[in-house]
């Protein structure tokens, strides 16, 4: 006699959710982190970005080269409002991966603050394993993703850029 267990990935652990305030304006953080197209220059899970089919915008497509294995995970941008917010989303090997950053400006004053919400998930029957096997490194890669873009944005801001 076995045993079958249903797992209901939607429930099984919640998605990644982090926030930060930066001493920057959205426009500064969109400019330094997102309009380039080089997320691994703040995602330090990723090696590189290839096959990048055009600009920071809804439907615009491009590939993760991993440092981990150099595994290659396609991704597609949607939700993009220039200096507001942008999801980036794809499925590699039944994993659906859904990264979405949102940033909001909260002061105008002296100093800019822009608050920056960064919402990670693994999704789909092997996105739960995934995030069971690998949950550390997904809470610390979105942490240390969040740390970055405000460190880089903070240093834009300052030098002016």
């Amino acid at each position: 006699i076995g045993v079958f267990v249903v797992l209901k990935s939607k429930h099984a652990m919640a998605p990644i959710e982090r926030s930060a305030v930066v001493s920057a304006t959205p426009e500064t953080i969109w400019k330094t982190c997102f309009a380039p197209m080089k997320f691994e220059v703040w995602d330090e899970d990723v090696k590189e970005m290839t096959d990048v089919s055009g600009p920071c915008e809804n439907g615009t497509t491009f590939t993760f080269v991993m440092k981990s294995g150099d595994m290659k995970v396609p991704q597609t941008l949607s939700n993009v409002k220039e200096n507001e917010s942008l999801t980036f989303s794809g499925r590699f090997m039944g994993v659906n991966s859904v990264g979405t950053l949102t940033m909001t400006a909260i002061s105008e004053e002296e100093e800019y603050k822009t608050k920056i919400d960064y919402r990670f998930d693994l999704e789909g029957p092997l996105g739960f394993v995934a995030k069971l096997v690998k949950k550390k490194a997904v809470v610390e890669g979105t942490e240390l993703g969040l740390k970055n873009i405000v460190s880089m944005s903070e240093e834009a801001q300052k030098a002016g850029k």
